[in-house]
């Protein structure tokens, strides 16, 4: 059953006036807890305070944001936490209210159902139409304003697909709607680099594994020659596709190298 904590509280609904809810003026981060714990933790919450500071949030303290994702968190299973950073209600329409009393959300949900499928069958990739923006100064953090993604998101599931690939107005590849891409190209494993993407948590710890994993910019003409596409975030991991835009994809030893390392090594 999904639950959801406000500012440490077990109630399920937030002010009207709420600058999330209004003007998307907030953060969140989505995160796997595995028998009660977080083994991506300290890469979440790295990005989140950083994103604090951008945005100019109180961030909340640690151990307290913590022991709050834990008391929704079941000692044995594994459950989805995600926590949502307002800054609250008031001030005059764009004009955040100074100082700002930052409100916290804290929910629960289950384990997504598709992912055994998914992971067995392969994902259904799609090209979206959708552009993200790379020049704003909001590129590259979990922040409130997701319509791209939403938008890429009812195009996709129109089209019957898994996931949708995204390009910044440049056409140049940056991510997946809601994870981060690595393909199998003539060099080998390779991330796109674009500063429209989200800095992945999952991605990330890949990256640090000692992989031959670099960054590069990659355009269409690149997607559409590699071999091989894995789509990750923190909470699915390493999924494999089986098809871009109708075309079939392969399942390379290098890219299954990768789910084994996240299987052997995470969950």
């Amino acid at each position: 059953m999904n639950r959801t904590l406000v500012d440490g509280r077990e109630i399920d609904s937030v002010p009207a006036d709420d600058r999330a809810l209004l003007y998307g003026d907030g953060l969140f981060e989505t995160i796997a807890f595995i028998d009660g714990q977080a083994p991506l933790w300290p890469r979440h919450w790295q990005r989140f305070s950083e994103s604090c500071e951008r945005l100019g949030l109180d961030c909340p303290d640690q151990a307290g944001l913590l022991e709050d994702c834990r008391r929704l968190a079941p000692d044995a299973g594994q459950v989805v936490i995600r926590f949502l950073l307002s800054r609250g209600s008031g001030g005059r329409a764009y004009w955040p209210p100074e100082p700002a009393r930052p409100r916290l959300i804290v929910q629960s949900r289950s384990w997504p159902e598709s992912l055994a499928r998914q992971r067995r069958e392969g994902l259904k990739l799609v090209s979206s139409s959708i552009r993200l923006a790379s020049d704003s100064m909001l590129a590259g953090i979990k922040h409130c304003n997701r319509l791209e993604q939403v938008l890429a998101a009812r195009h996709c599931a129109l089209q019957g697909a898994d996931e949708a690939v995204l390009f910044d107005g440049r056409e140049r590849l940056v991510e997946a709607i809601a994870s981060n891409l690595i393909l199998d190209l003539d060099d080998g494993l390779v991330t796109p680099w674009s500063e429209a993407g989200v800095r992945g948590v999952g991605l990330g710890w890949l990256q640090d594994c000692g992989l031959a994993l670099t960054s590069q910019v990659i355009d269409r003409a690149a997607l559409n020659s590699a071999r091989s596409i894995v789509v990750v975030n923190s909470v699915a991991g390493p999924r494999l596709a089986r098809s871009l835009d109708g075309q079939s994809l392969a399942a390379t030893p290098a890219c299954q190298g990768l789910i084994q390392t996240w299987q052997t090594r995470l969950w």
